[in-house]
């Protein structure tokens, strides 16, 4: 999951600012910064990886 700082955030020991990206972050830390309110979902970034996989399964 990729997330986006709402603010100063830190997480595994590395310091996000606000806008930062925060990439591959596990499902349930990334539910816990959305509902401390201290990040939201980077929905551009996740319908990337949506569009790759469909595009991977369509190879097969």
């Amino acid at each position: 999951m990729d997330l986006i700082a709402l603010g100063t955030v830190k997480h595994n020991g590395q310091w996000f600012n606000n806008g930062d990206q925060i990439k591959k972050v596990k499902k349930e830390d990334g539910e816990r910064l959305i509902d401390f309110g201290v990040a939201k979902i980077d929905e551009v970034s996740e319908r990337i990886k949506a569009e790759e996989e469909v595009k991977k399964k369509e190879k097969k």
